[in-house]
Formats: structure tokens, sequence, C-alpha cells
């Protein structure tokens, strides 16, 4: 990179803003150029926190990237690569020691990018930086608990659904729909082990039943984007998983090749879809010890599995965040080819490793063996000696069915949240519907209500979310179709089976004709049409739309419902005795609490604006005027 063109790449902020993470805003220069002499002494404060990686660029050049705090540096000339990499070594250093860096280059050339790195904030003169800027915290790193108090203090699980989504959301769920609320790799994760430690520990969901557990948090010490970050780590947790990791290792092996068995291909090469699965797959096994009928009763779940949970959820969490947030860099295809040092560098340059409370306690050298084990398949060290408890051994031995409930889970995950996008787009069109008819000579004050109301919505859409732009639903919709069919596969349901897009494709029937009578004679009512003519252009435009949604709606659960039927089936569960309507899909966004709230439900919305009560299931709409 020549050394006039700034140093300094601008990028949108991480993903990991969205979980109180750090971010990488857009720079704006506010430190006074400075100018460098040879014989000044330079500090790179924290200069473990950062991030070297060597990647290419839209051309297929190879340039090296440098992530520190909220900066991103590229380097695109190669003879200044060397300069890159020795820059992130040294704490302090004097100016013209750089110009022998990996082969050296003149002063003056040296001497404008380091103008260039000050200037950005990144290099300072060594004596405007206080000495503890430099070392970091000078105690033995314990740090308190970031967690707020927990709202209770008895050990709850998902077999007491009903009760917790009443006490929580005000709206009971029968356990026989669970996994279409609760996504597959979140239902155990207030499960208390035999250790007595949740399964999720900070990161428990629902957050109000996380329990206040003895933790002892530490600075992170590690280099990268962690290192002495503001965030503690829970190395209570990290001392659990060193305890049981032979055994952690070896159940991975075993279903890393259950998992192969039913995804051959993948033994040619990882994809982030399969490592998804594949993580999924691995979630599962606990999950489904716990959730069977007759299964593991809570807090007497093993803690190697537990901790098995625990670490391979950070691979999961990573595919997640490759195929489904935009922000930061690109979404993934779900196709495109992933491995292990790939995953490492992605996790570091997004802050993967960071979440709302805490970083990541795992050391790099840990984080190696694991990716080698789960996505290479070499066995951990002294791998031959480790004997599996009986319990850790009963689990693998229901391994296949196991892996039947994650990929289960993973198609009803997908069914479901297919709702989202298709729900943002119908609330784009109907802002644009509602906009033109309050233009026109049938404009009322219901309609001026009702863009204003639409207004609101759309802007959170649009700033809040990441189903604001329609590229990003449509990226969604493929991820959602790919996690479905290929789960479909590993299941061994035939391949001539429809796909989820031809499966919740709008479809107009009979059953939809009354519907539509009665929302049309609602929204004339509602809005006050005094010249019919002038406003049923308007009216029927709304109304198409909204008929057009709840038809892709009522398909949604025909195919959500059937695949939960299969899990209960699986799980030797009761099945349900009332029937799921759509809007207790709404219940996730409610467990997350109201302030999390993401997208309003539509039907609720619409219900509330007429005054009437909508419900959708998979057979029927009733409309009914509300209490």
């Amino acid at each position: 990179m020549a050394t006039e063109a700034p140093l300094t790449q601008t990028t949108s902020a991480t993903p990991a803003q969205a979980a109180g993470g750090p971010a990488r805003p857009v720079v704006r220069n506010t430190v006074q150029k400075r100018f460098v002499d040879p014989d000044d002494e330079l500090a790179f404060p924290l200069h473990k926190r950062a991030v070297v990686q060597l990647a290419k660029d839209t051309y297929g050049k190879p340039e090296l990237r440098l992530f520190y705090g909220d900066k991103e540096i590229s380097f695109d000339e190669p003879e200044l690569f060397g300069f890159g990499e020795m820059l992130t070594k040294q704490s302090r250093f004097i100016a013209r020691s750089a110009t022998q860096w990996a082969g050296g280059q003149p002063w003056p050339r040296v001497q404008g990018l380091l103008e260039q790195l000050i200037e950005e904030g990144v290099l300072h003169h060594a004596e405007d930086v206080a000495a503890e800027k430099m070392a970091g915290p000078m105690d033995d790193g314990a740090r308190p608990s970031p967690l707020p108090p927990a709202q209770t203090a008895v050990a709850r699980s998902w077999l007491e659904c009903e009760a917790i989504t009443q006490e929580i959301t005000g709206r009971p769920l029968e356990l026989g729909y669970l996994e279409l609320v609760i996504p597959i790799f979140r239902v155990v994760h207030m499960i208390v082990d035999a250790d007595g430690r949740q399964v999720g520990e900070a990161n428990v969901f629902p957050k109000a039943m996380r329990l206040d557990v003895p933790t002892h948090w530490r600075a992170c010490i590690y280099a990268g984007t962690r290192h002495l970050d503001t965030k503690p780590m829970n190395v209570t947790a990290l001392k659990a998983m060193r305890a049981h990791w032979g055994q952690m290792m070896a159940a991975i092996l075993r279903i890393r090749e259950a998992y192969l068995r039913r995804f051959p291909q993948a033994r040619d090469g990882w994809t982030v879809g399969d490592l998804e699965r594949l993580s999924t797959a691995v979630l599962a096994v606990p999950t489904y010890q716990v959730m069977r009928r007759h299964g593991v009763e809570n807090g007497a779940l093993h803690p190697a599995l537990s901790s098995l949970f625990r670490v391979t959820d950070g691979v999961r969490m990573t595919m997640h965040q490759m195929l489904f947030i935009p922000i930061g860099e690109p979404t993934t295809s779900p196709d495109a080819p992933m491995n292990s040092q790939e995953i490492l560098d992605y996790a570091e340059r997004n802050y993967s490793f960071h979440s709302e409370f805490g970083v990541c306690a795992g050391p790099r050298a840990m984080m190696e063996e694991f990716l080698g084990v789960l996505v290479d398949g070499i066995p951990a060290r002294n791998a031959e000696a480790v004997v599996l408890d009986a319990e850790v051994e009963a689990a693998l031995s229901d391994v296949e069915r196991a892996i039947d409930y994650g990929l289960y889970g993973l198609q009803a995950y997908a069914s479901v949240f297919s709702l989202w996008p298709i729900m943002t787009r119908a609330y784009e069109q109907l802002w644009d519907i509602a906009q033109a008819w309050q233009a026109s000579a049938a404009g009322t004050p219901a309609v001026t209500a009702l863009v204003e109301r639409l207004r609101g919505i759309l802007a959170h859409l649009k700033t809040s979310t990441y189903l604001g732009a329609e590229q990003w639903r449509v990226d969604r919709q493929k991820v959602y179709a790919d996690m479905y069919r290929q789960c479909g596969k590993g299941l061994n349901i035939p391949q001539h089976a429809q796909s989820l897009t031809e499966r919740i494709a709008l479809r107009r029937d009979a059953r939809l004709l009354e519907v539509e009578q009665q929302m049309r004679s609602l929204l004339s009512r509602h809005f006050q049409c005094q010249d019919v003519a002038d406003a049923a252009p308007h009216i029927e435009k709304f109304l198409t739309c909204l008929v057009d949604y709840f038809s892709q709606e009522q398909a949604i659960l025909g195919v959500a419902c059937a695949t939960q039927r299969h899990i209960n089936a699986l799980l030797g569960r009761t099945p349900p005795q009332r029937p799921f309507s759509a809007a207790e899909i709404d219940i996730h966004v409610l467990l997350q609490g109201r302030d999390a709230r993401q997208v309003p439900y539509l039907g609720g919305e619409l219900g509330a604006i007429l005054g009437v009560e909508i419900v959708v299931h998979q057979d029927r709409i009733t409309i009914t005027e509300a209490h």
C-alpha cells in the first residue's frame, strides 16, 4: 500500500454490536497528526490485542489485515507485510528500528507509515502514554461478576414448558410445541449438570431462568481481541472443561463419524452449512439425554456432556454468525468451504469470542486442538488412554437418535423462522400501500394513524434488525431452505419431497374467501371510507397483501407442525392437545424480554389497529371482536 494512501480502511459495526460486544465503527480521525523523528520512542498500547490475518482483497490479491480495537488496517503491498507483522509484536520501540523489520524499508517510507498510524491513534509517542495503559491491570486479574442478579433461585427445565412460558410471557405453550419456539440449540441451556452449573452458564436462555452460581471471573490475558478486555472470562467453566477434556474429545470423534455416515460428501471438505449441522448434532447429544422420555434428571447431567455443549456451541454460533449476520462482513453461503484456520480467523476479526457479559475463556492452543478433532478428525493427545464414564458412553449409544433430534430441530427452526422475512416484507408492502392511500383523496385520519404506526415499525426494522433490507431477507430464506433440505437428506427423507420454498409458497384456496370478505368489511369500517369507490383500490391492495401473508403463515404452520410431530414421536412425548397458532411463534421474542423485541408480530399489530383478535392456525383463520 502506498504511503500516501490511508492505511486505515473503514468498516461498519461488527455483529458483536447486537450482542453488546465491541464494535468496529467507522474510523474518524480525532488525533492531530504528529511528526516522527528516527530517535523517537513509540508505544503500541495493548499490542497483544492486535490480530494479524493474511487474506485476499476483492480482486483476489493478497493483503495483510491488522485488527486492533475499533481499527482495521490493510497492507496491500507484499513488501510491507513483514512491517505489519512485526508491528504487532512491539509494545515500545525506537522509530528507526522499524526500518529493519522483515527485510527493511527506507526511513522516509517507514516514517510515513508510522505517522499515519499515530494519526489514526494506533501508535503513540511513548511519553504520551501512561505506564498502566501499556501494562494493563497490575493486580491478580480477578474480576467481579459482570452478571446482573438472577431472577430465580430454582433450577427449572423445559419439561415445565407451560408454566415457564406463562410466567414470562403470559402465554402458556404446551411442551409438544417446544422446538417450534425454542431453537434446538437453546433447549438445554437452563439444565443444571452434576457439578451444579447450568449448561448455558452466563448465556442461559431465557435470561429469567439463569441461576446465580459461584463463578470465578478473571481478566483475559490471551493475545487477540479478548486481551485485557473490560469483560472478564469465566475460569470456573474452563476448569471443568479441562477436567473432562479427554472424554469430550473422544465423544466428539464418535459423533463426528456418525454425522459423516449421513453426510459422506463432507469427508472431502467441510462447508459452513455442514459445520452448523455437525455442531448442532453435538449439542443434540446432551439435549436428547435430557428431553427424551425418562431422560436424565435436572442436576444429574454428566459434566463432560455439559462442557461438550459449551465448547461446541462456540462453533455453532460462529457458523450462525457467518450465515445470518450481514454486518461487518457479508453473509456466507451455506455451501462455502470452511476449515479450522478460517473459523479462528473469522472469530477473531468479528468478535465471536465476545458475548454480552464475558469473553471466551479458552486459550488458543485448546481451541486449535478442539477444532483439530471436530473439523479435521485428529484424535486429541493421549486419546488411546481415555476411558469413558458410563453416563457418557450411554449418551453416545443414543447418538443416532440424538442426531435425528438435532436435524429435526433445525428443520423446525428453518420453517418457523422463515416467517420473519415474509412478515417484514409484508410490513414494507403495507407501508407503501398506506402511504399512497394517505396521499389520495380517500385518505382519512384513521389512514394517517396507520401510516404513523407503520412508520415507527419500519424505522425500527431498518435500524435495529437484520431484516431491514430485501437482500438480507432473500439471503436468510436461502439459508433456511438449504438447512431444511440438507437436514432432510440426513434424515433420509425422500429426495422427491418438496423444498421448503415450495411448501411455504403463496397459495390461495377457498378457505381464504370468507376471511377475505370479513377483512374487507373490517377495513372499510375502520378506515371510515365514505366514498367506497375512491377507497376500494387501496383497500383491495391492502387486503391482497394481508391475505397473501396469512396464506404463507398457514403454510409455515403446516410444515412446522409436521416436523414437530416427528420430534414428539422421537422423544416419546405426549402429543399436544391444542392447535398451534402463528401468534405462539412470537413467544420466542417475548422470552427475550420486551426491550429486546425485534419485529412486532403482524397479526397482533393488525388486530390492535382494527380492534379484533386474529388467530391463524394451519387449517383455519378466525377473526373475532376484541374484548
